[in-house]
């Protein structure tokens, strides 16, 4: 085969890859939308994680904004590493807004619509950490274990996630370097990391976010955020609340007594509590379990259904964090940020 053949036949091959990208992104909105529709409930698919070409990220700004939009993303912000130039263009989107991914000591830190640049001085997570809170109205920790396909992160890199103090926010999934599916044995650490977390007394908000380098790769994982208006502020101000989930594809809602995800309430002893629940995903709920205290509180096979709408009580003897998670008919998964019972 000659050269000039050989080079049309891979750009035919790329082309195909492309097309056949934009068709399941396509479908993956689809289903999103048809999902709403069932669920009923208000709530945005925000993407809080990706890369433009202001730093390692390949698409500009607005190829980014354009396949989120093309993948069902609600709202989008473009956290680059060492640049908030791509403010300058993003900003010009209602439904789109800014933020930074610096390297800190030990992980990654996340910050959005910081109001300048961070530079983190790497000589303590928690330091960095916090100052990271004066610049930014959320911040949050990318993906605590590491991320796909081989940077996994030492132990003393996760045991530092330990001195962040009692209440912040973390990646439990990411999906950088990944078009179609985002949960993998990464994002299953980091699940398993915030559940020591919580069973610490930390109180951690669940996000996902794409960590896209390439345009393509938005929509893999967001966060969904409940009840806010399609603006930065407002979503910002739902993330900080913790009324939020992490999902590829499922929508949910989590509440004990009424209080919605993310809420602190104090109870007496042997108080019975209500966990109240709603799933919806338009390709099917293969299952789902509320989790207490590290260990599985209950389980149910739900049949593909694509709707879920359920109650139990429960009667905690101890201080107690109750979180949701389901799992898709296609294995795609969303995880709750907890409710926190304190006996008082």
């Amino acid at each position: 085969m000659k050269k000039s053949e050989k080079e049309d036949l891979k750009r035919r091959r790329l082309e195909r890859l492309v097309s056949r990208i934009a068709m399941y992104k396509k479908d993956m909105a689809e289903r999103l939308l048809e999902t709403k529709k069932i669920f009923k409930n208000k709530v945005h698919a925000v993407d809080i994680h990706c890369h433009s070409n202001h730093s390692d990220g390949l698409g500009t700004p607005t190829e980014d904004y354009e396949c989120a939009k093309n993948a069902g993303i609600d709202f989008l912000f473009i956290t680059d590493h060492l640049s908030i130039k791509q403010k300058r263009e993003i900003k010009k989107y209602k439904d789109a807004s800014w933020g930074q991914e610096p390297g800190a000591c030990h992980q990654h830190i996340g910050l959005l619509n910081n109001s300048r640049l961070f530079t983190p001085l790497k000589e303590s997570l928690a330091e960095d950490f916090r100052k990271a809170g004066k610049l930014a109205p959320f911040v949050w920790i990318p993906h605590p274990a590491g991320w796909y396909p081989a940077q996994w992160y030492r132990d003393e890199q996760i045991e530092a996630l330990w001195t962040l103090g009692d209440n912040f926010a973390m990646e439990v999934m990411n999906g950088a370097n990944k078009t179609i599916s985002a949960y993998d044995a990464f994002d299953a650490k980091a699940v398993q990391i915030w559940d020591k977390l919580l069973c610490d007394g930390k109180r951690v908000t669940a996000v996902g976010g794409s960590d896209a380098h390439i345009p393509d790769d938005i929509g893999s994982v967001w966060t969904g955020v409940s009840e806010a208006r399609l603006e930065a502020s407002s979503i910002i101000s739902s993330l900080r609340k913790g009324n939020c989930f992490a999902s590829e594809a499922p929508l949910m809602d989590f509440s004990c007594d009424g209080k919605p995800m993310g809420s602190e309430i104090e109870i007496r002893k042997k108080t019975k509590i209500k966990l109240s629940f709603k799933i919806a995903d338009s390709a099917g709920i293969a299952s789902f379990s509320i989790v207490a205290n590290g260990r599985i509180l209950k389980h149910v096979d739900a049949g593909n259904k694509t709707l879920l709408k359920d109650s139990i009580t429960h009667i905690p003897l101890k201080n107690t964090y109750y979180r949701l998670e389901t799992v898709s008919s296609d294995k795609r998964r969303a995880f709750s940020t907890p409710v926190y019972m304190v006996l008082c």
